[in-house]
């Protein structure tokens, strides 16, 4: 596709991936931390669009709400007809009017025995949650954690609850027969995002497998649930003309324990009183023993054990002792026998709801004692999706360096999301999967999957960065994402990429990253598939000197998040029409990975993404002459090229690799760092752009060269001509020729001799980490890092919400809230250097 007939657009995606040391932000996408409320909402309603099922209220109340053992129907109390009557006058009266009364009604009445309703649209929780602080109308709490200072008390709901004054323009779904369940109308959207958003922060918050919701419009309600596969919503009816219907499910709430409330009972609320509690605040205190974080030569008993605590993964545990937020005991899976962690408030939380809505702690072992890593996550539940730990565990026992170590994983209680297992169910027969068949939505019974519709052929893109997923199979084509529940533990507590303090020893984090992928592929036969900037960490690690045996302080990469990975050369599964099958994340994928369709994960697109990620980390925190280094990334990184409704790589990042082979500032100006970090990019880039001169011949020639497409009927024979026949008719009744050589044999497109030497310079490791090293042991580094160049009162050159709808992609959005990136010192010794060649920290 030329560049020239194509769309190419900036975009600001907000930077996550779901790693295990993502505590701290990676990358945040340039403008993303300045979205407003109703971006974020807005983005949250793209995300989530074709993932609403219908239910009728009767078969929803009997599937979620049953009745417990030795009760019947018949035996529910007796409710006064009038009880809702308060409410008759529907619009007339204001949304708080209406929220006094509604929740008056359900209290005075006692229609949830031992629960209670309270209004919390006063003031936000005294914590943030997200980046706004939220006031949800009402929820329903337990009778004895009722709250009286009109907050919403996030960790304490049961059931939200959300008023709105105006039917049918408030409410976000559509009950005609022939519409759509989701209604695009734009104030209908607005609600959509804000219920959205409320059960985000409920599972942000909480540890959930569920969220029940009502949605009060004026007269009329409806009950929703939300998992991390999408939403169920029923039919909405009056209860003032049919009070009995709500009082039923009210009374049949109170009757449910809190695991069918959607409560995940196997994390186990801490209170103040509790031991546990206690002893998480006396972990979190800053012990005498701790080690420095920093680069540094130990002194004589300062290493006074073998699993010292550094003083950053203190300093985090201690953040996550905030009063405000709940505390946890979680149980992970460990073989045959279960593990105990402590937790607190998590150091990271991936947004979106339905997704796998990873959360990061750093967690307290019970068993050994110690401070570790705790992943929380759905992951994708399918029978060819290996678990994160499965595939950690191999890369222990074979040996490769610089990954995670595993502590133990494994699924959560069987807990898997319900709402595909709804929706198939109400499919009278699904299509068999092939890979010419044109894809269905997941409610496509309820939403118009073709680019014409709203959703995909929109001018509004969700303001969050992808992490782009292939289909996982053929089961999924068809069906909303199953996932189940999951919690992985690892023993290290990592520290994000962009606390390097000098480009010398970003260059080692990135080779020490280079040498795992290295060791997992030809080791373990694994390739990771979404080498990206929050996946690259840094471990601080006390070493030994190999002469004298004195111990050290170094700052080592450790390249994790492996959950994407999977065996080199395994075939991908089908596709759908049009849709590419990548995976990673946006920024730092390959330019194949973005113009291919479809196209496999290879070791040069992996060896590609590292080259980005030293060039966004070196053009953002290191001295330059790039003046507008903002600018720079928006369009390497975030832009797109949008063409017949495919997204591909955007214009500048095909330019460099493919075309130029060589960075500019803009106007020609070379892009110079005055380091030897100008040396990598001089020695990388002109290889990858002969490996992409190759790659274009070799698919050329192959393109020549395939069997010809099955002869077509013959054409009738031309009509004579005839002088009454116009210059256009004469053309067309002559006979359809072709050229004797197709166009790209007339060019001389041939790779020289050292073009093909280069290409293939890029099929291994070695020729990558030849470069770094020689980079790294080179004079001429100095203190390189100005901190972050990127302002914080940036205003992004292209709004925020501002392309085409992402739903139209096979792309999986991950989403994290943004922290502010922070610069901290330490000491880089890359592992390819021996001990005598290390030098020590000052």
């Amino acid at each position: 596709m030329p560049l020239s007939n194509a769309k190419s657009t900036p975009i600001a995606f907000e930077k996550s991936t779901v790693c295990h040391g993502r505590h701290f932000q990676g990358v945040n996408s340039i403008g993303a931390e300045f979205a407003t409320l109703e971006q974020v909402r807005l983005a949250a309603v793209e995300d989530m669009a074709h993932k609403a099922v219908r239910m009728e209220l009767s078969e929803f109340q009997d599937t979620f709400f049953p009745l417990p053992e030795g009760i019947t129907a018949d035996q529910h109390p007796q409710w006064p007809a009038d009880i809702f009557d308060g409410l008759a006058a529907g619009d007339k009266l204001t949304e708080q009017e209406i929220q006094a009364c509604f929740v008056n009604a359900v209290n005075d009445h006692d229609l949830m025995p031992g629960s209670k309703m309270s209004i919390s649209s006063e003031k936000p929780d005294v914590t943030e949650i997200g980046n706004f602080k939220q006031k949800p109308d009402a929820a329903i709490f337990k009778a004895d954690s009722l709250p009286t200072d009109g907050r919403p008390h996030w960790a304490d709901q049961l059931v939200t609850v959300e008023f709105k004054r105006y039917y049918p323009s408030q409410d976000p779904f559509d009950d005609g027969e022939d519409a759509k369940l989701e209604s695009n109308a734009a104030t209908r959207k607005e609600v959509r995002g804000q219920l959205i958003d409320y059960s985000e922060i409920i599972f942000r918050v909480q540890h959930r497998t569920a969220l029940f919701m009502l949605l009060v419009i004026n007269r009329r309600v409806r009950v929703l649930r939300w998992d991390r596969s999408g939403t169920i919503v029923t039919h909405a009816f009056d209860y003032v003309a049919t009070p009995y219907l709500l009082c039923e499910i009210l009374w049949r709430m109170s009757l449910l324990s809190e695991e069918q409330l959607g409560v995940d009972t196997s994390a186990t609320r801490l209170r103040p009183d509790d031991t546990d509690y206690k002893l998480m605040d006396f972990l979190a205190v800053e012990a005498p023993n701790d080690l420095s974080s920093e680069g540094h030569d130990l002194t004589a008993g300062e290493l006074k054990t073998d699993r010292p605590v550094f003083v950053h993964v203190r300093a985090k545990f201690r953040e996550a002792m905030d009063s405000n937020w709940p505390r946890y005991r979680v149980e992970v899976p460990d073989g045959n026998a279960t593990r105990i962690f402590l937790i607190g408030k998590p150091s990271f939380y991936a947004q979106g709801m339905a997704c796998r809505g990873t959360k990061g702690y750093v967690a307290w072992d019970t068993r050994a004692k110690r401070f570790a890593w705790l992943k929380d996550a759905w992951r994708i539940d399918y029978e060819r999706m290996e678990p994160e730990g499965a595939i950690l565990g191999k890369l222990n026992a074979k040996g490769v360096v610089n990954v995670p170590t595993l502590v133990c994983h494994g699924d959560i209680r069987n807990q898997k999301t319900r709402t595909p297992d709804i929706w198939e169910a109400q499919q009278p027969s699904l299509p068999t999967p092939t890979s010419d068949a044109a894809s269905v939505s997941p409610s496509a019974t309820l939403v118009d999957p073709s680019p014409s519709s709203t959703s995909s052929a929109s001018l509004k893109r969700s303001l969050f960065e992808m992490e782009i997923d292939e289909t996982v199979g053929d089961q999924e084509e068809y069906t909303l994402r199953k996932h189940a529940h999951y919690r992985i533990v690892v023993e290290e507590v990592a520290k994000p990429l962009s606390d390097f303090r000098r480009g010398r020893q970003l260059v080692g984090i990135i080779m020490d990253c280079v040498e795992a992928h290295r060791d997992a592929v030809t080791k373990a036969n694994v390739v990771h598939r979404d080498v990206s900037s929050g996946n690259i960490l840094i471990l601080p690690k006390v070493e030994y000197d190999k002469q004298d045996g004195h111990p050290y302080v170094t700052w080592k990469g450790l390249l994790a998040d492996w959950e994407l990975s999977k065996p080199i050369h395994e075939a991908e599964p089908l596709l759908r029409p049009r849709q590419p099958p990548r995976t990673g994340t946006w920024q730092f994928l390959s330019v194949g990975m973005l113009t291919e369709n479809p196209k496999t994960v290879e070791i040069p697109d992996e060896i590609e993404s590292y080259l980005h990620v030293l060039l966004y980390f070196a053009v953002r925190y290191l001295r330059s002459n790039c003046r507008d280094p903002t600018s720079f990334i928006e369009n390497y990184f975030d832009s797109y090229t949008y063409d017949n409704g495919v997204y591909t790589c955007g214009a500048r990042k095909q330019h460099v690799i493919k075309i130029s082979g060589r960075l500019e500032t803009g106007n020609s100006v070379p892009l110079l760092f005055n380091s030897p970090m100008d040396d990598i990019f001089c020695e990388l880039l002109p290889v990858f752009k002969a490996y992409y001169k190759v790659q274009d011949h070799l698919k050329a020639q192959k393109a020549i060269l395939a069997p010809p497409p099955k002869a077509r009927p013959p054409r009738p024979p031309p009509m004579p001509p005839s002088p009454s026949l116009s210059v256009e008719e004469r053309r067309e009744s002559r006979p359809h020729k072709t050229l004797r050589k197709p166009r790209a044999l007339r060019q001389n497109n041939e790779p020289t001799a050292e073009e093909k030497d280069d290409a293939a310079l890029v099929e291994d490791h070695e020729f990558m980490l030849d470069a770094l090293e020689a980079a790294y042991r080179s004079d001429g580094w100095g203190y390189d890092k100005v901190g972050d160049r990127v302002p914080t009162d940036y205003t992004p050159q292209v709004p925020l919400v501002n392309a085409h709808g992402a739903s139209a992609l096979t792309m999986k959005r991950r989403k994290t809230t943004v922290v502010a990136p922070a610069v901290r010192a330490f000491t880089s010794v890359p592992t390819r250097l021996t001990q005598s060649q290390v030098p020590k920290a000052t």
